[in-house]
């Protein structure tokens, strides 16, 4: 062990070797053995994450003392550029960097016990956080309250318990900032959705107590009723279905959609025998059976048109598009949130794009072209402005997926390539190359 390891200034080297050793790991023979190893390594992980936060909070410490670079352009917050460069280094995406260095800087400054118990292995990371994000809402002097009383009661609680026992510390401690939180709570009443893989998504209406056990006693009694006119939905099925159908005034379990939605698919999933999936850009992919129903469902209520875009046949990059304006708009921008599949091209981020960006600014030359043309969230496009930080486009073949490259201030690398466009040879028919150039996409408005 070398005198820095003595004095625990590990250096990254011995970081990694580390890392390879336990890589390298081969279990014991006995199943008493392998529950040892199991719970030692597990040790390992929360010590490991003690050591995150506080790497973290010493990085963001650091920063924020730095002389920030000088740029005549919008500036964004420090912390949007701390918490991108921490995303990076952490394979997280930039909302859940900078939550990380929010969360580490609170652990290390007001609740000190908590991380201790983090260090000795007595709670994971997850629970740490949680307990960070549970006492939000109260100044550093009552958390300092509420990390003295839990102290005592973390080790071998779970999630839920947990919860439960900072919340009900909280509730002593501070009854007077939990009253004004559950004020400002029923002022933020809100909706939102999140897409899942499997075709399906989630709508979430955050409402006061008050409204939200009068809609479901609404949705309770359509399930009755169904259930007496024998209808054979599931509950859940009739509950979803009822509130879609309160909502948009359609029957979603009988009526076409009638807004636009896009729906991007190979040629050879939709007329042929291929197995490639289908996009809805910001939404998500779908098999290519349930896309070619779709179409039908569409063109049988005579909802459905047709686009034709034509792909390069191997990497099924969209052709170029250019526009004399400084925006990007109409079919240019329609071409890239296409090409870019509806979700932000910063690495790790899932959001949903709501930017048309130029990679080289506009102010500095930049061409209002496709090939200088990307999608990003409203975040991440006014993080790449932070001083220190740029990026340019990749000098790929004509043929090849857009790509993107930057270096952030402190030299972490970003590198973002376009999503493949669905279809191409891969499960379908064997196309010779001419066929596949003439293979196009199809934007089907529904």
């Amino acid at each position: 062990m070398t005198a820095q390891q003595t004095t625990n200034t590990w250096q990254c080297e011995d970081l990694h070797a580390l890392a390879d050793l336990l890589a390298d790991l081969v279990p014991a023979d006995l199943p008493v053995e392998h529950l040892d190893q199991l719970e030692a390594l597990e040790r390992i992980k929360a010590a490991a994450s003690a050591a995150q936060v506080a790497v973290t909070a010493t990085f963001a410490d650091t920063c924020d003392s730095e002389d920030a670079p000088v740029s005549g352009r919008r500036t964004p917050p420090r912390a949007m550029s701390i918490g991108a460069e921490v995303a990076l280094s952490t394979l997280a995406s930039p909302h859940a960097g900078e939550q990380r260095v929010l969360l580490s800087r609170r652990l290390r400054d007001d609740l000190p016990l908590t991380l201790a118990a983090l260090a000795r292995g007595e709670l994971t990371e997850d629970r740490a956080f949680a307990v960070a994000r549970e006492v939000a809402h109260l100044v550093p002097e009552q958390r300092r309250a509420v990390d003295d009383d839990l102290a005592s009661r973390l080790a071998g609680l779970g999630d839920v318990r947990l919860r439960e026992t900072v919340r009900r510390s909280c509730l002593t401690i501070a009854a007077e900032a939990e009253t004004r939180r559950y004020h400002r709570a029923r002022a933020d009443r809100r909706v939102t959705s999140r897409r899942h893989d499997d075709g399906t998504g989630r709508l979430t209406a955050v409402l006061p107590l008050e409204v939200l056990a009068t809609v479901r006693s609404a949705l309770d009694a359509a399930v009755a009723t169904a259930r007496t006119d024998g209808d054979p939905r599931t509950a859940g099925q009739v509950r979803a279905d009822t509130l879609a159908a309160r909502i948009t005034g359609r029957d979603p379990a009988n009526d076409a959609p009638a807004v636009r939605v896009n729906l991007v698919v190979g040629v050879e999933s939709l007329l042929g025998d291929g197995t490639e999936p289908g996009l809805i850009p910001g939404a998500g992919l779908l098999p290519a059976a349930f896309c070619t129903d779709l179409v039908r469902r569409a063109s049988a209520a005579a909802k459905a048109s047709l686009r034709r875009l034509f792909a390069t046949p191997h990497e099924r990059a969209l052709v170029a598009m250019e526009s004399s304006s400084r925006r990007f708009d109409g079919l240019l921008a329609e071409l890239l949130t296409l090409r870019d599949g509806g979700t932000c091209r910063t690495p790790g981020c899932n959001a949903a794009i709501r930017h048309l960006d130029h990679v080289e600014g506009a102010a500095a030359g930049g061409a209002t072209h496709a090939s200088n043309g990307q999608g990003l969230c409203e975040r991440c496009n006014y993080l790449k402005e932070t001083p220190g930080w740029t990026s340019w486009v990749s000098q790929t073949p004509p043929d090849a997926r857009h790509e993107v490259h930057g270096v952030t201030q402190h030299l972490r690398i970003l590198r973002s390539t376009a999503p493949p466009l669905p279809g191409g040879p891969a499960g379908g028919w064997d196309y010779s190359p001419c066929e596949l150039r003439l293979a196009s996409s199809f934007t089907l408005a529904s």
